[in-house]
C-alpha cells in the first residue's frame, strides 16, 4: 500500500514538473532587425539559449512595420519561440542616426512608450509573475513600480570621460540617476567587466554584495576555429561593430594605412557594421582597401572572420568586446590597444598582442602595424594555430556565462514562489 506521504511527494513532483519560469526582457531593440553590438548579442543569445522551463516575454521596438503595436506576438528567432510586444515602431536606420534630443531619441521613445502601455504591461507582468531582465538603467523604474524583481546588467555607457554617439554624455546625469536607483531596487546587479564592479561596489558599498561581474560569451556553435585563408596577399585585417568615438576610429584607421606602407598596399581592411567611416577624415587614405560588409547575421559574421587574417580593436573603454572574442573563437589573432580585461585572451604571440598606450600616438600606430606585419610573418611561418588561438576563450561560452543569468532568475523566482504553470495570457 502507498503511503499518504508517499502520494502527496508525487503530487508535488508532478506539479514542479509542469511549471515554468517567466522572465520579461525590456529593451528598445527587434530581435529580427539588423542592428548589432553587445546589447543586440545578448538579447538574441538570451532567446537562443533560454532554458526549455523557460517562457520568455520581450517587449521591445518593431523596426520592420510589419507588427501590431501593444499586441503580443509569438515569434521563432533562431528556432526558439518568444512572446513579442512591440510598443514603439522604429525603424533601424532611424536608431543610426544621431538624435539630437532625449524627446527624439530611440531611449526617450521607448521611454514615453513604457509609460504610455503602462496598463498593458502591468496586466501581462503581474498574470505571468515574471521576474525583469534590463540592459539600461533608465528603464528600472518599471518592474520597481511594480514591485517585481529583476536583475539589472550595466554594460559601460556613461562611464567617466566616455565618449559615445549618444546623448548620454550630454545627459550623463539622467544615466547615473538611473545607475543609483537601479544598484539599490534590483536582486543582482551585473557587469561586463570586473573594473565596472570594483567601481560599483565602491560608489555604493551598501549593495556590494549584490553588484557582480558577468563576462560577456561567444556562441561556439556557430564560432569555431576554422582554418587561415589559402592565400596571404592580400594580408585581410577585420573589425565588427559600430564606430563610437571611443573605439579609435582614426587610430585605427591610421594604423591600417601604415600596415598597407610596410606591406606594398597588399593590405585589405574588412568592417562589418553600419556606421558611415566617411565622417572621419582618417578613412579616406584607406577606403580603396576596404570592403564594406555591412549588417551580418552570426552566420554570416563567422564566415567573414575567417576569411580575415587578423582582427583589430583600437577602444579607449569596452567591457569584454565580443567581437575580440568571436575573432579569436574562429582561430583568428586580434592586435589590440592595451584593456586590463584582454588579457584574459590576448596572449602575446599566441593569439594576437596586446599594444601598450602611450601619450604619443605615433607610437601606438608604429606598434600596433609593427604587430600587424609580426602576426603576417608568424601564419606564412605557420606558427599560429586556429585551434589554440580558439582555446583562449573556453571559458567565455553562453554555458558558462548566460547559464548564470538563468540560474540567478530561477533562484529568486523559487524564493518567492513565483513559479507556475506556463502563462495563457
Amino acid at each position: 500500500m502507498i503511503s499518504p506521504l508517499t502520494l502527496a511527494q508525487r503530487a508535488r513532483n508532478a506539479g514542479y514538473a509542469k511549471r515554468k519560469y517567466n522572465i520579461c526582457l525590456i529593451h528598445p531593440f527587434d530581435p529580427r532587425g539588423q542592428k548589432v553590438g553587445g546589447l543586440e548579442t545578448y538579447i538574441r543569445d538570451f532567446i537562443t539559449f533560454h532554458p526549455e522551463d523557460t517562457d520568455l516575454l520581450f517587449i521591445g521596438v518593431d523596426s520592420i512595420g510589419d507588427m501590431e503595436l501593444g499586441r503580443i506576438h509569438k515569434v521563432t528567432f533562431r528556432g526558439r519561440t518568444f512572446d513579442f510586444l512591440p510598443i514603439l515602431r522604429y525603424s533601424d536606420q532611424q536608431a543610426r542616426e544621431a538624435a539630437r534630443s532625449i524627446r527624439s531619441s530611440l531611449t526617450g521613445q521607448f521611454f514615453v512608450a513604457l509609460v504610455r502601455n503602462f496598463g498593458t504591461i502591468a496586466r501581462l507582468l503581474r498574470a505571468r509573475r515574471c521576474t525583469v531582465d534590463l540592459r539600461r538603467v533608465e528603464f528600472s523604474w518599471l518592474p520597481a513600480v511594480l514591485r517585481l524583481p529583476f536583475i539589472q546588467m550595466l554594460h559601460g555607457e556613461g562611464a567617466p570621460k566616455l565618449q559615445m554617439d549618444s546623448l548620454l554624455r550630454k545627459y550623463s546625469f539622467v544615466h547615473n540617476a538611473g545607475e543609483r536607483f537601479a544598484v539599490n531596487a534590483s536582486e543582482r546587479f551585473l557587469c561586463v567587466n570586473p573594473f565596472i564592479t570594483e567601481r560599483l561596489q565602491q560608489t555604493y558599498p551598501r549593495q556590494r554584495e549584490k553588484i557582480d561581474t558577468l563576462w560577456t560569451w561567444v556562441n561556439t556553435e556557430i564560432f569555431e576555429p576554422r582554418p587561415f585563408p589559402g592565400e596571404i596577399e592580400p594580408f585581410r585585417i577585420v573589425f565588427a561593430g559600430r564606430l563610437d568615438e571611443f573605439k579609435d576610429p582614426p587610430l585605427m584607421f591610421k594604423a591600417i594605412d601604415l600596415v598597407r606602407q610596410r606591406l606594398n598596399g597588399k593590405v585589405e581592411f574588412h568592417y562589418i557594421g553600419t556606421s558611415d567611416p566617411h565622417r572621419f577624415a582618417e578613412f579616406s587614405a584607406i577606403e580603396s582597401l576596404t570592403i564594406r560588409h555591412g549588417f551580418k547575421d552570426a552566420i554570416g559574421m563567422a564566415a567573414t572572420l575567417a576569411g580575415a587574417h587578423c582582427g583589430i580593436l583600437t577602444s579607449e573603454f569596452e567591457g569584454m568586446p565580443r567581437f575580440v572574442l568571436e575573432t579569436l573563437a574562429v582561430g583568428r589573432p586580434v592586435v589590440a590597444t592595451h584593456l586590463p580585461q584582454l588579457e584574459a585572451v590576448i596572449r602575446d604571440g599566441k593569439s594576437g598582442f596586446l599594444v601598450p598606450r602611450s601619450e604619443s600616438r605615433e607610437v601606438m600606430i608604429e606598434q600596433l602595424a609593427g604587430r600587424f606585419v609580426e602576426i603576417r610573418g608568424a601564419i606564412v611561418r605557420g606558427a599560429l594555430d586556429p585551434v589554440g588561438i580558439a582555446e583562449e576563450i573556453e571559458s567565455f561560452t553562453p554555458g558558462t556565462q548566460l547559464a548564470r543569468v538563468f540560474r540567478y532568475h530561477q533562484e529568486i523566482q523559487n524564493s518567492r514562489r513565483m513559479v507556475g504553470t506556463p502563462a495563457s495570457c
